[in-house]
């Protein structure tokens, strides 16, 4: 899936939406604008299941799923299939922000399980969607020649030093500062 649809980007770059030619290099353009902006985010705007593999030494009653927001959890299950845990709210508690599952009743989570939930956001921002379709387009033009790519520094507001040229300036004011990652 994608933030933004193929239809949305065909609208966005002027193409009919009646012109199929072109329908299946753009969507590896939208589904690329989509990786960026969830990677410039540092989480999940496309909601779609998760599944983490998480190894721990001892038994936790806490732990952090890697991807957020999460959406709802459901399930743990150890890796060798001898154990699953409840994953109703009188057994877990979910942070959707931080990914940070609580063990409320029941056995704490021990060796290597398999947590399954969905993360994403229910409602994607409308300036999401439009910093996507800033990314589909100037990777479209700069990719059929028509946008006169210039390399110089001075007075040119697409590219910011050292982040490269897939995401634009604008695209990434949209976004807002990149979150920190857990490390």
């Amino acid at each position: 899936m994608a933030i933004v649809t193929l239809a949305d980007a065909k609208a966005q770059l002027n193409i009919s939406a009646s012109d199929t030619s072109q329908d299946v290099e753009l969507q590896v353009y939208v589904d690329a604008a989509t990786a960026a902006v969830e990677t410039q985010l540092g989480q999940v705007v496309e909601p779609r299941t998760i599944v983490d593999q998480l190894d721990f030494a001892s038994s936790v009653t806490a732990f952090l799923l890697r991807s957020v927001p999460v959406v709802s959890l459901t399930s743990i299950v150890a890796l060798d299939g001898t154990q699953t845990w409840g994953v109703s709210p009188s057994v877990v508690r979910v942070d959707g922000g931080s990914g940070c599952v609580t063990v409320l009743s029941g056995p704490p989570v021990k060796g290597s399980v398999l947590a399954t939930y969905q993360a994403g956001m229910t409602v994607v921002p409308a300036h999401f969607r439009l910093a996507a379709l800033i990314i589909v387009q100037h990777l479209w033009e700069t990719q059929r020649g028509t946008m006169g790519v210039r390399l110089n520094s001075g007075g040119d507001d697409n590219y910011v030093a050292g982040r490269g040229f897939a995401i634009p300036r604008r695209a990434i004011e949209l976004l807002g500062p990149q979150l920190p990652g857990v490390a």
